[in-house]
């Protein structure tokens, strides 16, 4: 940044906190209410398992209980059910040998990173991928949220540009809210780098104030809760 840019960044920082502190003088603050904690409830294992399914379905995701075997089935039955023909999934899943008998009914597009670099791999992803399926880090019970943290092996393009995505939960990892997962996993040691919480499809109302789903992500989130 240049000299003159700098001193001009400066000058309107200072104009807006002076302009901010003028406004508040004189504020009487021991008129403001006390602050207090919230405690969320104690619950069970099962009360938070109805919880997180109630507040995804809330929000138009769809949940399917199932077991971890069955579930390139399941995924397979819901693509021809609804005319999808093809799922992108990650190169060297540990679900890719789950999908091989079902070959000749879905076409597997491997998240290959040679071809992520070129126009080819876009090309594809953007106009021709249907659907994909990805592994999820953790769920927060009392949002009904999902929380992923993308990776080279299952960037977030992979739950961000297809228009279905299907998201794997395991139940063990349902935590009741999201202070608990930070409690858990010592963020306050190293915080990450990048979590991303999905609550349910892609949705916006910026247009007439009317809800659409699918504008900036999928508009079909599909939860498959397995142990």
């Amino acid at each position: 940044m240049s000299q003159t840019r700098q001193q001009q960044s400066k000058t309107a920082r200072t104009n807006i906190l002076a302009k901010l502190k003028k406004q508040v003088q004189g504020a009487d603050y021991t008129k403001l209410p006390q602050e207090k904690g919230f405690d969320y409830p104690q619950q069970s294992t099962e009360q938070q398992l109805a919880q997180f399914k109630s507040l995804l379905e809330a929000n138009h995701a769809q949940v399917i209980e199932l077991d971890y075997a069955d579930i390139a089935q399941v995924v397979v039955d819901y693509l021809k059910k609804n005319s999808l023909s093809n799922l992108l999934i990650a190169e060297h899943s540990p679900l890719a040998p789950q999908f091989k008998p079902f070959e000749e009914s879905v076409s597997l597009k491997s998240f290959d990173f040679e071809l992520h670099q070129g126009q080819q791999f876009k090309e594809t992803l953007f106009n021709e991928i249907q659907a994909s399926i990805t592994h999820s880090e953790a769920a927060i019970a009392a949002t009904g949220s999902i929380v992923i943290s993308p990776d080279f092996r299952e960037p977030r393009t992979m739950s961000l540009v297809p228009p279905v995505h299907f998201i794997i939960v395991k139940r063990s990892t349902i935590h009741q809210n999201l202070q608990s997962l930070i409690e858990l996993q010592s963020w306050q040691n190293g915080l990450p780098t990048n979590k991303v919480l999905i609550s349910g499809p892609s949705k916006t109302a910026d247009i007439q104030q009317t809800l659409a789903y699918g504008a900036h992500g999928p508009k079909e989130l599909i939860v498959l809760l397995c142990d």
